[in-house]
C-alpha cells in the first residue's frame, strides 16, 4: 500500500492560526458544571475540537499538550523527549477519561513518541494524524511550530525494493566474508537513454532506507526538480537483517577491515562492472545511520583511496570507547570529505543494552567534530533536535546529497 505523507505546512498553520482550548480552562468548566450532563457536553465540545486539529495541541511557540482519552487507568509516554529510556506520567482529569502532558520543547525540534496504555504494548497516539514508520513499528511524530519540513517528503510513498521502478536486486557472490550480500541497485531518470556515468551512493542499512527514509523515490524528486545531479544508489542489505542470527549488521559494521576491504575490494568493482559509474573517489559515497554511520566513517578512513565520502547519520562513535575517534586521531589526514550529523535526543541510545559508556551518541559525535577539526578535515557537522529515529534520518539525508551532488557538479568529468 502506498501512503500520500500530509502536509506538515497545513498542520503547523491549523496550530498555531487557531487558538487551542485551554486544558485548565476545560478543568475549571468541568469544577464548575451544575450536573454529569453538563460535563459530558463540556467534554464533548473539548473532543470534538481536539479531533478537527488533532494532537499534540500546540499551545505556543514552546509548549504542547499530549492527550489521550480512554477508560483507562495509567497512561505514559515513551520517545524522543525521553530519549526512549524512560517514561512520562499523563495526568488524569479527575471524574473523566482524559489524560494530558504538557510539555515544553525547543521551537525547532521534531519528536517521535508512542504512549503506554495500562500495560498493554506501546502504540501511536490515536489522537494525532501523523505517523514515521520505524523498524520498530509506527511512531507519532510532533513537529514544533520553529521547524523546517523537508517539502519532497510531502509526495513521496512507503515501498519496499520491488515496488519501485529502476531498483534492480542482485546477489554478490560469495567472498571476503563469506557470504553471499543482497544488493539493491537505483539507476536515475532517463538512465537508459542517456550514456553519462553517474556518481554513486553505497547506502549501508539499504533496504531500511527504502523502506523507512524513501530514498529511491526522494532520489527521483531530487534529481527531476535539478536539486541534485543525478546519481547511482547501492543499497545494500545486511545478513539477518532485524533477526538476532550471525552474521548481521554488527558484525559487518563494528570497525572490521574485513567488511571495508570488502566494500572496496568486491562492491565497488561489481557495481561498476555493470552500471555506469564514476570511477573517482570523489564521486563514490558511503553512507549509513548508527552503527551504520560508524561503519561508513570507519570505511572512508580505511579506503579514501576508494570512498572519497563519507556520510555519518547519529553514528555510534562511542563504539568501543571511541576507537574510531582515535583511529582518526592517530592516523594522518586521508583525502576524504566527511558529513556528519547528530540528534540532540541521543545522550541515552541503547541504554540497557549497550554499554554504560557507550550509550551518550551526542556526546562522542561531538568529540569527533573536534578531532576532524584538528586534523583539517573538510567537513560539515549538524545537530538537529531529533531523536534516534529513521524520522530524523530520511529528512537529513537529503540535506547531505545536496551538499556533495549538487547540479552539475560532475559534469566536466569523465570516468
Amino acid at each position: 500500500m502506498y501512503r500520500v505523507f500530509l502536509l506538515f505546512t497545513i498542520f503547523l498553520a491549523a496550530c498555531t492560526t487557531e487558538r487551542m482550548t485551554d486544558i485548565e480552562k476545560l478543568r475549571k468548566d468541568l469544577s464548575e458544571a451544575e450536573n454529569p450532563s453538563q460535563r459530558e457536553q463540556q467534554i464533548e465540545n473539548f473532543m470534538k475540537q481536539v479531533r478537527h486539529t488533532g494532537t499534540p495541541l500546540i499551545e505556543n511557540d514552546t509548549t504542547v499538550i499530549y492527550l489521550y482519552q480512554g477508560p483507562n487507568t495509567r497512561v505514559r509516554i515513551l520517545g524522543d523527549i525521553t530519549q526512549w529510556a524512560d517514561v512520562i506520567e499523563m495526568e488524569n482529569i479527575i471524574g473523566t477519561d482524559l489524560f494530558y502532558y504538557r510539555g515544553v520543547h525547543a521551537v525547532e525540534a521534531r519528536l517521535e513518541y508512542q504512549l503506554i496504555v495500562d500495560d498493554d504494548p506501546p502504540m501511536a497516539d490515536p489522537l494525532c494524524p501523523y505517523a514515521v514508520l520505524n523498524g520498530l513499528g509506527s511512531h507519532s511524530e510532533l513537529a514544533m511550530p520553529g521547524y523546517t519540513y523537508q517539502s519532497v517528503l510531502n509526495t513521496v510513498r512507503d515501498g519496499v525494493p520491488g515496488d519501485y521502478e529502476r531498483v534492480t536486486r542482485h546477489l554478490l557472490p560469495i567472498g571476503i566474508m563469506g557470504y553471499a550480500t543482497e544488493i539493491y541497485v537505483y539507476t536515475p531518470p532517463e538512465y537508459d537513454s542517456v550514456n553519462t556515468h553517474h556518481p554513486t551512493i553505497y547506502v549501508l542499512d539499504g533496504q531500511d532506507y527504502i523502506e523507512y527514509a524513501h530514498a529511491p523515490a526522494v532520489l527521483d524528486h531530487l534529481i527531476k526538480s535539478g536539486e541534485i545531479e543525478p546519481v547511482i544508489a547501492v543499497f545494500i542489505a545486511p545478513p539477518n537483517r532485524h533477526l538476532m542470527g550471525i552474521p548481521n549488521r554488527s558484525t559487518e559494521y563494528g570497525m572490521n577491515p574485513d567488511y571495508a576491504r570488502f566494500m572496496a575490494d568486491e562492491m565497488v568493482p561489481f557495481v561498476e562492472e555493470h552500471y555506469r559509474n564514476l570511477a573517482l573517489p570523489s564521486a563514490r559515497l558511503v553512507a549509513g545511520p548508527s552503527y551504520a554511520g560508524l561503519a561508513s566513517a570507519y570505511i572512508a578512513l580505511q579506503h579514501s583511496d576508494v570512498f572519497g565520502l563519507g556520510y555519518s547519520q547519529s553514528g555510534y562513535l562511542s563504539y568501543e570507547s571511541n576507537a574510531l575517534i582515535e583511529a582518526y586521531r592517530q592516523t594522518p589526514p586521508k583525502p576524504v570529505r566527511l558529513y556528519v550529523d547528530i540528534g540532540l535526543y541521543e545522550e541515552m541510545v541503547g541504554k540497557g543494552w549497550l554499554p554504560d559508556d557507550a550509550i551518550n551518541f551526542l556526546r562522542a559525535n561531538r568529540q569527533f567534530k573536534e578531532v576532524l577539526t584538528e586534523k583539517g578535515y573538510d567537513f560539515v557537522y549538524r545537530e538537529y533536535p531529533e531523536g534516534h529515529t529513521w524520522g530524523n534520518w530520511r529528512a537529513h539525508l537529503i540535506d547531505a546529497l545536496s551538499h556533495f551532488f549538487p547540479a552539475n557538479i560532475h559534469s566536466e568529468q569523465t570516468p
